[in-house]
């Protein structure tokens, strides 16, 4: 089973498009929240979709992430931002890779909706 973790802060108006597209991309996958003290609903926001355990832990990215990986099922953990969105082909390159047996991790690009030139240069970067 793969645990989709997500880490939030002050994201309610996010989390519920991205729970709902996550359910639909990968129907079968454990959905942790993690919130680092909103103040805006964010909890609220995700514990409305059902299905989504919803934590709260201390502050920093680092902290909630490592807080919801304590807590998931799933042999497999995949960290979203709440602001980030999975590729169409994710569910499928996803068990591509959990099929092979030589790979032990995995990453998915990195596009920035911007036009600008730093943008489009971190994009490169980061993808490097």
């Amino acid at each position: 089973m793969i645990s989709v973790i997500v880490p939030v802060l002050n994201e309610a108006s996010r989390l519920p498009p991205l729970l709902h597209e996550l359910r639909r991309f990968l129907p079968d996958a454990e959905l942790v929240v993690v919130d680092g003290g909103s103040t805006d609903g964010s909890r609220e926001a995700a514990a409305g979709v059902p299905g989504v355990r919803v934590l709260t832990a201390p502050r920093g990215r680092a902290r909630q992430m490592n807080a919801g990986a304590a807590v998931a099922a799933g042999e497999v953990l995949l960290f979203l931002h709440a602001d980030t969105r999975l590729p169409p082909e994710a569910a499928a390159a996803i068990g591509a890779a959990l099929a092979d047996p030589a790979v032990i991790g995995g990453r998915f690009d990195l596009r920035l909706d911007s036009p600008r030139l730093p943008f489009r240069l971190i994009e490169v970067l980061i993808n490097w």
